[in-house]
């Protein structure tokens, strides 16, 4: 069974303007996206901006979020450390919020 994760993250001071320019590069670079989202085993991710513009809100689903966590950590994908360098610098965690259910129908 997949599981579901979303993420509130506020913006740093400068970091709208860092993460929306990072967004419009991965948009950009969507091969190498995928390719390391099949090495995570990644079924989907999305990053949402608030109405206020003053957050995002990161979405991921994967069959296993702790493996997919784990084949992060050790990718040797240099876009990997980008994204990693791009959200500590631009965003700020808020909170995790809880999956009342997600439903996979692939």
């Amino acid at each position: 069974m997949s599981e579901a994760r979303l993420i509130k993250f506020q913006f740093k001071p400068d970091g709208a303007r860092k993460w929306l320019n990072w967004s419009d590069e991965l948009k950009r670079r969507r091969e190498e996206v995928f390719e390391t989202l099949r090495n995570e085993g990644v079924i989907a991710e999305a990053c949402f901006l608030s109405p206020a513009e003053d957050a995002v809100y990161y979405f991921v689903a994967a069959e296993d979020l702790g493996r997919a966590e784990d084949a992060w950590r050790r990718s040797h994908h240099v876009i990997d450390r980008e994204h990693e360098r791009a959200k500590s610098s631009a965003l700020e965690h808020v909170a995790q919020l809880r999956c009342l259910f997600f439903f996979d129908n692939r």
